[in-house]
Order: structure tokens, then C-alpha cells, then sequence
């Protein structure tokens, strides 16, 4: 693609500001220690960066409005994981800033032309670094993101900045195709999603639901991963792959013998399928090592007292009551599963990464609580819910 020229006043003015911002960098490197500044340097053309950074602030609002935008992304996200805090990066600041504004205002949506969308597919899977070898069975994977572009009926990329919404698919996408992967917490895994979903949030039960899509993209969401009108994105996220279509687990019965309802066809039903699987699969792992006294010498006393509690409190109220595991959260079962002898037993086979699997978990403790509230869920919380729920049922073992 043809990128905007830049006139000799601009010219002059860009390289005014490199030179002062690579001037930064350098004294701040140079108060580090000489291994540290030798590690960066060597890695990186720091200077070729600052440029991209720059360059990058000055053309946001006329990239940002077409498909080249795509072309800017991976230059920006390679400054921001080599540059950190740096002052250096106040152009950054105001990109990030840019892209917030417009995913939490974004409401005008249209349906692009057929045609446009291979190309466009191309650039935008240039612009995200696909984990290596991952996509190997995929000759063309941009040509799988355009037929699932073209899968899309209805106005979905928002009006006047269809580049920011076909990179954003582009990035959803991805994010599914790594969730059903054979190493779904695989370190590379998991530092794309870190990348794209930002860091746990904890659930206020007054907050607005404006307030909570702010405070995920504050938290390190991509705002690009939800830069799509609100009232299509549930369909963006099918179209993208996350179509919830597992084998459902069952009933859950009681003592007694009594089911429970579904709430939610959509959301409370895939997160009510990770929170049972995940309680069935530690009972069932936990039993078979220790045998049927497992809680007793599995979990931490105060948790299994939270347990019978509830469970008494449950049999008061109905009557009826659960097998004592149907009494976790996913706190309890992060506990336990992290546990360093649960783990080194039996549970590291399954996950892998001990911390990646506590944040994904963490990610999904605030979604549990909004739906308990009976709270509709944002585009934010969906986007974690769908990739966390993925990630987690595809480790379990299940066909997605």
C-alpha cells in the first residue's frame, strides 16, 4: 500500500523529534547497567523505532480512518514492548489514548465491499505477528480471515475507520485459533494474550457498564479488539470463530436428584461449562491420586470449611444440596489446582504454566460475579470470556 508523503517542513519537524526522543533513551540507557544497554541496542534499531513512534502520532488521524492503518500496528506494538515507560514514547500515549476514544465511541457501523476484503485480510495479518509455526497448517491464513470477513451479513466495521475494525477481527481471530491450539498455555500463547486482553480486572458491582469497558482498556485491553459497534458484536465474535458449540456436560443433580436451570443460553451457559468441568476435573484428578478422602488432605482447611458451609446453607434454604466441589469458585479451584503438591502431582500436565493459568482464571472471577449480579456483559467482558473459556476447555481436552 502508498503511504502518505511527508512535506520537507514535516520532514524536518519529524526528525527534530526523533532526535530529541532517541537524545531521552540514550541518557536514560545510560544510567542503566552496561549489560542492560548492550541487550537493548543490539536487539534493536532503537532510532528506526523512535522514527516508527513517531511517524506513527503524526499520520493516527489519516491511518486510522482506511485500511493502511494496519500497516502502522506492528511497528507501534515492537516500540511500545521494546521502549516500556519511556518517556521517549509520549506519542504512544496518544495513540493509545486514540484508539480508546474511538472503540468506547464506536456506534455507526457499515457491511464492506466483497472485493476489498482479501486484501485488506493481507495487510491486517501482516500487521499481527501470527505465533511462528502455529499457522503452518493454514497456507494462506489471511485468506481464512477474509472468507470469515465475508462470513459477516450485517455493518459491523465502524464508519471511517474500517482499517482500526479489520485488525481488531484479525487480532479476535487469532485469539480463537491459538485458544483451540494443541498448547493453548504455551508461553507464546499466553503473552498474545496478555498482549490482548491486558491484565485482570477486579468486578465493581455499582459500576457502570461504560465504566467497566474503560477500565479493561485502562487495565492493557486492545481497544482494537472491541473497535466495533456494540449492538454487532456478539455476531463479529461468532463470525470470528467463537462459536459455542461443545458437547454439553449435562445436568448438574443434586442429592436429590433435582437439575438446575440454565440462566443464559449463551454466556452463563459456556462459563457454567468451564466452572463444571474445571470442579469435575479436580475432583476426578484429586480422587484418583488420593482416593475418596482427597479434600480432607487436598484442600486447605479454611476453603473446605467455606465449602460445608454453603452447602449447609444451600440444604437450609431448598432443602436440597451438591456434591461439596459444586461449592468452588474459581478462586477455590485456583487454589487448589496451584497448590505446589496438587501440582506437581497431576495438575502441571494440564496447564503447563501455573501463573498463566491463575491470570486466566483471574480474567474470568469478575465475569462470574457480573453474571451473578444478572449483569449484561460488555464487549470487553465478552472478547475474555470467549478466549479465556476457549483456552481453558481446549487444555481440558474438549474438541472445539
Amino acid at each position: 500500500m502508498t503511504k502518505t508523503r511527508l512535506d520537507e517542513s514535516s520532514l524536518l519537524n519529524l526528525i527534530e523529534m526523533t532526535n530529541s526522543s532517541a537524545n531521552k533513551l540514550r541518557k536514560q540507557l545510560e544510567n542503566s547497567s552496561e549489560a542492560q544497554v548492550a541487550r537493548i541496542l543490539g536487539r534493536h534499531d532503537v532510532n528506526h523505532l523512535l522514527t516508527s513512534v513517531q511517524q506513527a502520532s503524526i499520520a493516527f488521524e489519516a491511518y486510522a480512518k482506511s485500511s493502511q492503518w494496519a500497516e502502522f500496528s506492528t511497528s507501534i506494538k515492537a516500540a511500545r514492548r521494546v521502549l516500556g515507560e519511556s518517556e521517549s514514547v509520549a506519542g504512544l500515549q496518544v495513540i493509545d489514548q486514540n484508539l480508546r476514544n474511538l472503540a468506547l465511541s464506536a456506534d455507526r457501523a457499515f457491511l464492506p465491499a466483497a472485493n476489498a476484503l482479501t486484501d485488506l485480510s493481507a495487510s491486517a495479518t501482516r500487521a499481527i505477528q501470527t505465533v511462528q509455526n502455529h499457522f503452518a497448517e493454514v497456507e494462506h491464513w489471511h485468506s481464512s480471515i477474509a472468507q470469515r470477513m465475508a462470513s459477516l451479513v450485517v455493518p459491523w466495521a465502524m464508519e471511517d475507520h474500517f482499517g482500526v475494525s479489520a485488525v481488531g477481527f484479525t487480532r479476535i481471530a487469532r485469539l480463537h485459533d491459538l485458544s483451540i491450539g494443541a498448547e493453548s498455555f504455551s508461553p507464546r500463547t499466553s503473552e498474545v494474550f496478555e498482549e490482548e486482553l491486558g491484565q485482570p480486572v477486579p468486578f465493581d458491582s455499582d459500576g457502570k457498564l461504560e465504566d467497566r469497558e474503560a477500565t479493561a482498556i485502562d487495565a492493557g485491553l486492545n481497544p482494537e479488539v472491541v473497535a466495533f459497534p456494540v449492538s454487532v458484536y456478539p455476531t463479529v465474535l461468532f463470525s470470528a470463530g467463537f462459536e459455542f458449540s461443545v458437547e454439553v456436560i449435562g445436568d448438574v443433580r443434586s442429592d436429590k436428584g433435582d437439575s438446575s436451570g440454565v440462566f443464559d443460553p449463551q454466556h452463563t451457559s459456556l462459563l457454567g461449562q468451564v466452572e463444571n468441568r474445571l470442579r469435575m476435573t479436580v475432583e476426578s484428578a484429586l480422587r484418583k491420586l488420593v482416593g475418596e478422602g482427597w479434600y480432607r488432605s487436598r484442600v486447605p482447611g479454611p476453603t473446605l470449611q467455606r465449602w460445608r458451609e454453603r452447602k449447609e446453607e444451600d440444604h437450609r434454604q431448598r432443602g436440597d444440596s451438591y456434591r461439596l466441589i459444586f461449592y468452588a469458585d474459581f478462586t477455590d479451584l485456583s487454589e487448589i489446582i496451584c497448590r505446589r503438591d496438587n501440582w506437581d502431582d497431576t495438575f502441571h500436565r494440564l496447564f503447563v504454566s501455573k501463573p498463566d493459568l491463575q491470570v486466566s482464571l483471574q480474567r474470568l472471577s469478575p465475569i462470574r460475579k457480573a453474571i451473578a449480579h444478572n449483569r449484561p456483559l460488555v464487549r470487553t467482558d465478552q472478547i475474555v470470556l470467549f478466549s479465556e473459556a476457549y483456552r481453558l476447555l481446549s487444555a481440558l481436552g474438549l474438541k472445539l
